[in-house]
């Protein structure tokens, strides 16, 4: 159903003026003998006259002619997409129409009047659903979007993308149409029924719509075409309508049996006539009375389907739905009726081309006048509403406040980072959030619903444009999608790899937790005793398990600063100090006086049980070849403060599942953690930002996280929390993220965390809406100015859409890029170390306890804290 840029208006107004000046020449030529100064004039002279005279005469209508293509040929349509809440007040609907009444007031407006109206169209998506849309010229557009302001709960989108059906066209020439123009039964002066808003007079024609799929090639179109009247003209249909009401109001003529049987007087008193009068003086004042804005109205019909016996079907179906409108008038189909044999319609073969003509166009011209005020019309000046209850209609989900001003986000932007699709009439908008006013996002909702992607797009785009961060990802999925885009060489140069997932290598960079000098060991022990904290789920009330473990690591803390390097403890060494008396006592004596008095007083008097969660824990990290490559050397090849310090990227991907998985992941969101909190000595412009995506936090969520997001982001911290339920944190921690966060954005959640996250957003959502989310559609609420904004939709963002597509062969270049970095070891190396590393440590602390006992610590003596150590052995 092509649009048709052809139109007969104006031409029979050409065609009569020439006729017109055709008719006067001849006149003139054949009365020539009775004027004088008309002698010797030939005729052929006044052809030019006659010309010039036509040429004139018709130039307003070939004006308006020109006008009105050119306006048919600019008008657009745009879908109206309600919230699931959408529920206007009747004034909101009346304010509307008034908007739209304005544009009766434009100067040279008659000139394409026929081609000015606003055409609400009710038709159907390809799943089958209603969908609302206006069409009105181009140069309408604004009048429109200022009109829709007082709805509350709307989107505009661009009709075609919203009908967009894959393979369109496919086998149309097969399809049958079905046509119909409903025009008043009476008199523009009778009253169609006003109908309320509850329920929504829309609701019977979306139940004739539901299930017409355009996919299938059915298609249905109820267009409701309104010409505002305004001024003079609303002034001059309200003087017509009165007269019309006078025509019918005054008594008839009296027939001869009423004028010889004196009846004349009796029948003015017939309570019956009395009563019509009556009526029909409340029908016109009910039209009248408020002043209600006036349309010229046209009403086109048109299905088409595979059939012609499912066509009529669902025309009949539409048909129907106009009955609630019936009151004082009516509306019915334009034909004749053939004693039930046929009907002479709109599908005549003489009507049909001007039918489609004006359906395909936008003309204005019905074959009735058809005055209707907008009390009349209310349904069909608003989109459905919540009072319609088939679930056949296109919804955008939560009532929600406009979209703040987002600036547009491109690649080049390195000042913003992308959130995502916010709704125009152009398809939509990629936005994004200002990079200075991001610190903390916080993004929840169920699995596959676009958390993960989000992130994934916003990360890379960050690290792409020069900061160091973090993807902590249990699965390894995302880390897949981000590679892709690391291939550039000054990128991957930066890039360090941990994957301990299924499939993952054995060689893994050495990250020594115990063999960083300088750095501060209280922060190593808070952080190491975090993770095995959050890993076995240690609470307040495991107080046993959670100060042994705190005086382990800072035994081995203590260690490492006396001992070489090269044989500085790891991870592994706990066991050994929980369970060799003999290495333990070569320990205590270089620890300080109140952890000698654990050791040697309270520890022996512990159960042998008491150690096993710990020795456990460890004894599983040391079952994985990749997990004893990460953590099995004494000298590090990698640290995360080095990380943040020299802005390197790192993917890790600490494996999905038990604990032994949490307790990498946390000992990763823990260590950079601490890490940035122990900036605190850098001079703040020194402190390179460095984003931290946390994928599943609620996997190593722990009585210390709360704090630590609370103080971490002024030292150069950003993060990004993921997770599907926000019950499933700690108190504490959903606290200090909610009160936090720069960002918040939610998808799909159960009715309990929907209920929980509509507080956190103001109130101002429905939570029953936060449960029917689709899929990569989210509610947010950003920061822009230093302000929160109100909640507003979203629609989740790609990596593809925000950064184009990725180089696979780039893929090649970065694993050369991280194998030629010098940071990972194998695991073969990493089990030879710890074959021998407790006797070592054992006879240097001998050696150490036999002449050095009582001296400073080699840390007294060290470097400040720093990773430059680290940073040389990674690069050499």
């Amino acid at each position: 159903m092509g649009p048709s840029r052809r139109t007969d208006d104006g031409w029979p107004i050409v065609l009569v003026v020439a006729a017109i000046v055709a008719l006067a020449a001849w006149h003139l030529l054949s009365e020539a003998h009775l004027h004088p100064h008309l002698d010797g004039v030939h005729p052929a002279s006044l052809i030019p006259f006659a010309l010039g005279a036509t040429a004139i005469a018709s130039a307003p209508a070939t004006h308006r002619i020109l006008a009105t293509r050119r306006t048919l040929a600019s008008r657009r349509a745009v879908a109206i997409v309600p919230a699931d809440g959408f529920a206007p007040r009747p004034e909101t609907v009346a304010a509307f129409a008034a908007g739209l009444a304005q544009a009766g007031h434009r100067v040279g407006g008659w000139t394409d009047r026929p081609a000015s109206a606003v055409r609400v169209r009710l038709t159907n998506d390809a799943s089958g659903r209603l969908v609302y849309v206006i069409e009105v010229p181009e140069r309408e557009l604004p009048r429109l979007r200022t009109a829709l302001r007082p709805y509350r709960g709307v989107e505009i989108k661009d009709a075609s993308e919203v009908l967009a059906v894959e393979g369109e066209g496919e086998g149309e020439s097969e399809l049958k149409t079905v046509r119909a123009e409903m025009v008043l039964a009476r008199p523009p002066s009778e009253p169609l029924a006003r109908l309320p808003l509850d329920p929504d007079p829309l609701t019977p024609f979306a139940a004739a719509l539901a299930g017409v799929r355009r996919d299938r090639g059915e298609v249905a179109e109820v267009n409701v075409d309104l010409l505002p009247a305004a001024g003079f003209r609303a002034a001059r249909l309200r003087r017509r309508m009165r007269r019309q009401a006078r025509r019918r109001n005054r008594e008839p003529g009296l027939s001869v049996a009423e004028v010889l049987g004196g009846e004349r007087q009796a029948r003015g008193r017939d309570p019956v006539d009395l009563l019509d009068r009556r009526m029909l003086g409340r029908a016109l004042e009910s039209k009248l009375r408020d002043g209600s804005t006036l349309f010229e109205a046209q009403i086109l019909l048109r299905v088409s389907a595979p059939g012609k016996g499912r066509a009529k079907m669902l025309m009949a179906g539409i048909r129907d739905a106009f009955a609630r409108s019936a009151d004082r008038n009516y509306l019915r189909v334009r034909g004749i009726p053939l004693l039930g044999l046929d009907f002479l319609g709109s599908d005549l073969p003489g009507r049909r081309r001007r039918f489609d003509r004006r359906a395909e166009t936008g003309l204005f011209r019905p074959a009735r006048r058809a005055v209707v005020t907008a009390a009349e019309v209310i349904g069909f000046l608003k989109p459905p509403t919540l009072a319609c209850p088939v679930e056949a209609v296109l919804r955008s989900g939560a009532v929600l406040s406009p979209p703040p001003p987002l600036p547009e986000f491109s690649p080049e932007r390195q000042d913003l980072i992308p959130v995502g699709r916010i709704s125009a009439e152009g398809g939509g908008r990629l936005v994004g959030v200002r990079a200075e006013e991001s610190f903390f996002t916080y993004v929840a909702g169920r699995s596959r619903y676009g958390k993960t992607e989000a992130a994934i797009a916003m990360f890379t785009h960050l690290v792409r444009s020069g900061q160091g961060g973090l993807f902590l990802d249990p699965h390894g999925d995302a880390l897949e999608r981000i590679r892709p885009y690391l291939g550039d060489p000054q990128v991957a140069g930066r890039v360090v790899e941990i994957d301990l997932g299924p499939g993952g290598p054995e060689s893994q960079p050495a990250w020594n937790l115990f063999g960083m000098r300088g750095a501060d060991p209280e922060a190593r022990v808070d952080a190491i005793v975090a993770a095995f904290a959050a890993a076995v789920g240690w609470g307040e009330q495991s107080t046993r398990a959670i100060n042994l473990t705190t005086q382990a690591a800072a035994a081995l803390a203590r260690v490492a600063e006396v001992v070489p390097e090269e044989i500085a403890p790891t991870i592994f060494q706990l066991p050994t100090l929980l369970t060799d008396e003999s290495w333990r006592e070569a320990v205590i004596p270089f620890l300080p006086a109140h952890a000698r008095g654990f050791w040697t007083d309270r520890f022996p008097l512990l159960s042998p049980e008491a150690v096993t969660p710990v020795t456990n824990l460890v004894d599983r990290l040391r079952t994985s070849r990749a997990t004893t490559a990460l953590f099995g050397q004494s000298e590090g090849t990698f640290s995360v403060r080095e990380a943040m310090d020299e802005g390197l990227i790192v993917l890790a991907c600490p494996g999905s599942g038990g604990p032994r998985e949490k307790l990498v992941a946390g000992l990763l969101a823990f260590d950079l953690l601490h890490a940035a909190r122990s900036r605190a000595a850098l001079d703040p412009e020194k402190r390179k930002r460095f984003v931290a995506v946390f994928d599943e936090v609620q996997s190593y969520d722990s009585e210390s996280l709360a704090a630590l997001l609370e103080q971490s982001a002024k030292f150069g911290l950003r993060g990004i929390f993921l997770n599907q339920d926000p019950e499933r944190l700690r108190p504490a921690t959903l606290h200090a993220l909610t009160t936090n966060r720069s960002h918040l954005l939610v998808s799909a959640l159960n009715s309990h965390a929907a209920a929980l996250v509509a507080r956190e957003l103001g109130g101002g959502v429905d939570p029953a809406a936060l449960t029917r989310l689709r899929r990569y559609h989210f509610v947010a609420q950003v920061t822009e100015g230093g302000e929160l904004s109100a909640p507003f939709a979203l629609r989740g963002v790609r990596v593809e859409d925000g950064l184009g597509k990725g180089s696979p062969e780039a893929l090649a270049d970065l694993r050369i890029a991280v194998e030629a970095s010098g940071c990972r070891r194998k695991a073969v190396e990493a089990l030879a170390h710890q074959e021998t590393l407790d006797a070592r440590i054992l006879e240097a602390l001998e050696r150490l306890g036999e002449g050095e006992a009582g001296a400073p610590a080699p840390a007294q003596r060290g470097s400040p804290p720093s990773a430059l150590g680290v940073s040389r052995r990674r690069n050499g």
